[in-house]
């Protein structure tokens, strides 16, 4: 991909590429993780100095925001934005657009800094990558992506220049990226290990910024709720499994590692090997379109292929890293390339290890930078690899872009479809259709609210997103549901259980699939909660039980006769009879 300097300025062609990126987001419906921080951000705005106390339903109850994962900065600046400029899509999503351009801008910084000789390239390649495409909800993902590549950019430029200044400003962003996710942490240990390569000991007083504001924050924890959210937030446990999707989720999302592998193996044969997959694949997509291979086979090979693809670009970047720390002995330290390189690692182990599932958008903090790292690879590939490489991945993330607004406004438009007015309708179901249905007046489901679900209330959910269990004791029948019909705008799909958003080893984070987006069911309460099922409830409950029998010892009454009185008043406090 040639675009001479003459005909177009980098600096134009970063507004150009931002334009485009806001345009595909601008009016996308709120999806995945944008209703909990829309209504985080609602809380902080009555309750600013209790943050993270506020209770949100994403699960069966509503749980306190201190018993999730992000602390609560970008809450805030979503809450003042709100109140400037309203909380409609398209206001909330100009502030995110902010972000994707101080990304775009940063990257560029950054191929400046390192003398890219081909810097449209791997911006191209990096503006169009579907983590990059897809993640511009109202999410933290790409507002640390932003601080990460600042934060990096003035680390280089310190090392470089030892002006303390940069540094300064390096932790700064990295202070305000950690309050708003912790994922940056890594970043701690790589401005660490820069510092005590090049010797600068004296610098390692700018660290106290991160560490004094994160202990400051962890105190006001304490002091809020009675525990340190960074210490106490969810934990995952140690799991192959979770190891197994970061290399899948990785190499779903970078194409670009041909021109790794073909920089390994620089032959005509290796050229011939990668177009002929290419051009191999873009004859299967309407093959499998038409159902003439079965999608789920073909899905499960792709899956694997994203698997290996992800775990070779980790091993040539390890690889490359030990290969110039041999050529180069101690001087490599010095480069700014070591930082970039500890980073990828650093990153990748922290995901890796930490995340509870795996994300397209926790990938997203490891692309830019392995771009930078390889860009070498780039300048000397040149022609049909690079042209391809482009190609592809301009058209994989425009496809996936499509696809997932076309995904998060299917709940959006069909919720008006959807006119109940003579009987109470119940929501179940997170993501963007919390959003919506909260929006149109139905009321959302929990488990603490079951016993005000009546015979003839309507239950509302959609059948493939995150949702509340529905108590067992309710009995419902299907009225009716809402669908639509596959296009091939949607069949680059990450719509199987939000695959773009939440990844497993065993599914990818896109799919070639004909199946509809989702299906909304429109039930019918058939049989409410009633006191033999509070009954029930008590005797599997040991501690309620034995305090429905110390009431009824001192009442003088058998226990039967006190489980009946205590379900009929558990009733009629709820109900309100």
């Amino acid at each position: 991909m040639k675009i001479h300097k003459k005909l177009i300025s980098p600096v134009a062609y970063v507004l150009f590429l931002w334009i485009i990126l806001t345009a595909i987001n601008v009016d996308k419906a709120y999806h995945i993780d944008d209703t909990f921080h829309l209504e985080a951000a609602e809380y902080i705005g009555q309750h600013p100095l209790k943050p993270m106390s506020g209770l949100i339903n994403w699960d069966n109850l509503p749980t306190p925001m201190y018993k999730h994962n992000q602390p609560p900065l970008f809450f805030y600046l979503i809450c003042i934005y709100q109140k400037l400029f309203g909380n409609s899509e398209i206001a909330l999503h100009l502030l995110l657009s902010f972000f994707t351009f101080i990304a775009l801008l940063c990257f560029f910084k950054l191929t400046r800094f390192l003398n890219v000789k081909s810097p449209f390239i791997i911006l191209t390649i990096f503006a169009f990558c579907p983590a990059f495409v897809v993640n511009q909800n109202l999410m933290t993902d790409i507002p640390i992506l932003a601080l990460s590549l600042g934060t990096m950019y003035y680390l280089l430029k310190g090392q470089n220049t030892e002006n303390l200044k940069d540094y300064l400003v390096s932790a700064i962003l990295l202070t305000v990226g950690l309050l708003i996710k912790y994922s940056l942490l890594p970043l701690i240990v790589v401005i660490l290990i820069v510092i005590l390569s090049t010797k600068r000991y004296n610098k390692v007083i700018v660290l106290l910024i991160p560490l004094i504001t994160l202990s400051l924050w962890s105190i006001w924890n304490f002091f809020e709720f009675g525990s340190v959210h960074i210490i106490s937030r969810p934990k995952s446990e140690f799991n192959i499994k979770n190891i197994v999707a970061f290399g899948g989720t990785l190499g779903a999302m970078s194409i670009f590692s041909v021109v790794y592998i073909y920089n390994l193996f620089p032959r005509k044969i290796t050229r011939y090997l990668i177009i002929s997959v290419f051009i191999l694949f873009l004859f299967l997509v309407p093959i499998v379109y038409l159902n003439l291979i079965e999608e789920t086979k073909f899905n499960n090979l792709l899956n694997y292929i994203f698997i290996a693809n992800g775990f070779i670009l980790i091993a040539l970047v390890i690889y490359q890293t030990i290969k110039s720390f041999r050529e180069e002995k101690y001087d490599y330290l010095k480069t700014s390339f070591f930082p970039i390189a500890i980073y990828i690692v650093g990153v990748s182990a922290f995901i890796a290890r930490f995340a509870p599932f795996n994300a397209t958008r926790h990938i997203l903090l490891l692309i830019p930078f392995i771009l930078l790292f390889g860009h070498s690879l780039f300048e000397k590939t040149r022609g049909v690899i690079n042209n391809i490489v482009v190609a592809a991945s301009i058209i994989l993330g425009l496809l996936l872009g499509i696809s997932d607004w076309i995904y998060a406004d299917f709940y959006r438009k069909n919720i008006e479809k959807i006119n109940i007015t003579n009987n109470k309708v119940w929501s179940l179901g997170h993501w963007g259709w919390q959003w919506y249905s909260k929006k149109s007046g139905m009321l959302s489901y929990s488990k603490e609210n079951d016993l005000n679900l009546r015979n003839g209330d309507f239950i509302v959910f959609p059948k493939d997103v995150s949702k509340q269990e529905l108590s067992g004791d309710i009995q419902i029948d299907t009225i009716s549901f809402i669908t639509e019909p596959p296009t091939f705008l949607t069949f680059f799909s990450g719509k199987s259980f939000a695959s773009m958003y939440n990844s497993y080893a065993e599914k990818p984070a896109w799919s070639l699939s004909n199946i509809p987006i989702d299906t909304i069911f429109i039930c019918e309460v058939k049989k409410e909660i009633g006191i033999e099922e509070i009954v029930v409830r008590i005797r599997s409950d040991e501690n309620w039980l034995n305090h429905v029998r110390s009431k009824a010892i001192s009442r003088n009454i058998s226990l039967d006769s006190m489980l009946f009185l205590d379900a009929n008043w558990l009733i009629v406090q709820k109900r309100g009879k």
